[in-house]
This record gives structure tokens, C-alpha cells and sequence, in this order.
């Protein structure tokens, strides 16, 4: 922001992020620890800017003023592809910092309403959880309920269209999200499968991390992740590709 005073404050929401990804996933992200410029780009933000810069990544949000649920969800979003590697880009990826948003209002309002960072801040708390559950509420508003409550495939209907590089709508992505946040509930170290996720992807980036100039638009390569991430989160990732249905066959009915 423009004053000093706006930017100390968004650094305190900031800082507890990066802490909780840092406990979370204790491996350092695909391109090492760098520096974090962050802007406010009411043009083309939220965004992580490309190319990529050799020495530091930029990350610009687009927001108002320091409303600090808003800047949580839009530094969260981007700040989760520098863990799942900024070089590539596909819809496992988007949906992933979906998801790690959503976690991440969850965990400030917990964090917030316990621990305020002051007495100014004592019942902001509530502001994560009523951020949450409005951009929830958008979202839900646009979906057959009834076709979405019967139905076990709705997700995996979801992701056959994004695998056929059909339009599906961020509300919809926000939907899956809320839906993959309760198999990352179940255990912290499902984090850890974050680092994985650029790497297992058609194409991969290159194994050199010093080359930064990539194809960014890629497909996830799931056979590849459960062969690549560590034996502790294979159970989780089993659990997430039969939910997301990404290995059975699917007819063409449209059912959403």
C-alpha cells in the first residue's frame, strides 16, 4: 500500500500465514526460499507475476484497503503456488490453493479468536469465518442444490470437465475445494503433498530450478504423484484421486 501504516498491519495477517505454511510443510518450496514482494495491483491482481523473477517471486493483490480476510484469501491463493511450483500451472493446481484458502480462514478465525495480534482485533475473528461462509454462499447459490446433495459424483463430474478443458466457473472450483478441505482435515501431513504437485504434471518443469522459463499450461499427472510423494501421504493421495474420480471411466450424461 502507500503508507507505512497499511502495510505494517497487512503484515500481520501475512506473517501468520507464511508461519502456518512453513509448520505445515516443513520442505522448502520447488524453487527454494526467496524473497516475497508483495504489491497491490488493482489491474491485474491477484496474480503471481510472470516471468518469474531469479532472485525473488512478486506476488500483487488487488484489494481496497487492509481488509485482512480478503488479503488472506488472495495472498493465500497465490503465495500456495510458489509450494506447488510457479514455473506450471493446470486445475489440480488452482483447485489446491482454493483449498488452502479456505483452510487458511479457518485457521486465522481459530488463531484470531483464541490469540488476537491485538485488543483492537479482539473480535475480528469473526470476519474470516462470515468471509468464508459468504464467498461458500455465492458459490452454493449458483449449483442445483438437490442434484449436488444426492449425488456422490458431483466433484467427480466437476473434474471430468476441467480434464476436458471445459469451462467450469470458480464458484463451482470453490464448491470442490470445500468438498478436498475435509481429506486435508484429517491429518496436517497431508499438507506435505504441496511440493509434489508442479513436478507431476504433463509437462513437467524442468528438474533444473534455475529454469525458469516453462510451459505453464500443463495437465496433473495423478500416477505420478502417488509415485513420487513419500509412502505416509500415499493413503491420503489414494483418497483424493477416488474422490476427485480422476482414474474411472465416466459417461458423457450431464448430470450438474
Amino acid at each position: 500500500m502507500d503508507n507505512k501504516d497499511s502495510n505494517e498491519k497487512a503484515s500481520i495477517v501475512i506473517n501468520d500465514i507464511v508461519n502456518e505454511f512453513e509448520r505445515l510443510i516443513p520442505q522448502e518450496p520447488p524453487l527454494g526460499y526467496k524473497p516475497v514482494q508483495l504489491t497491490n495491483d488493482k489491474v491485474a491482481g491477484p496474480t503471481l507475476y510472470w516471468p518469474l523473477g531469479k532472485d525473488y517471486y512478486e506476488i500483487g493483490l488487488n484489494i481496497s484497503d487492509i481488509f485482512y480476510n480478503q488479503l488472506a484469501f488472495q495472498f493465500t491463493q497465490e503465495f500456495s503456488r510458489m509450494y506447488c511450483d510457479p514455473r506450471t500451472n493446470n486445475w489440480f493446481i488452482e483447485l489446491i490453493c482454493h483449498v488452502a484458502a479456505l483452510y487458511m480462514l479457518d485457521f486465522l478465525g481459530a488463531k484470531w479468536e483464541n490469540d488476537p495480534p491485538f485488543d483492537e482485533l479482539s473480535e475480528y475473528h469473526e470476519n474470516f469465518t462470515n468471509y468464508r461462509s459468504n464467498l461458500l454462499g455465492a458459490a452454493f447459490s449458483k449449483v442445483d442444490m438437490v442434484k449436488y446433495q444426492i449425488s456422490n459424483e458431483w466433484v467427480e463430474y466437476q473434474v471430468q470437465k476441467l480434464i476436458n478443458k471445459e469451462y467450469t466457473n470458480r464458484g463451482k472450483l470453490l464448491i470442490m475445494a470445500y468438498e478436498i478441505l475435509q481429506l486435508f482435515n484429517e491429518s496436517e501431513e497431508n499438507w506435505q503433498i504441496m511440493p509434489y504437485i508442479g513436478k507431476c504434471s504433463k509437462p513437467a518443469p524442468p528438474e533444473d530450478t534455475t529454469n525458469l522459463l516453462t510451459n505453464r499450461n500443463a495437465q496433473p499427472d495423478f500416477k505420478q504423484l502417488l509415485k513420487e510423494v513419500p509412502d505416509y501421504i500415499k493413503p491420503f493421495v489414494e483418497k483424493l484421486t477416488d474422490k476427485l474420480g480422476v482414474f474411472k471411466e465416466k459417461d458423457t450424461e450431464e448430470t450438474i
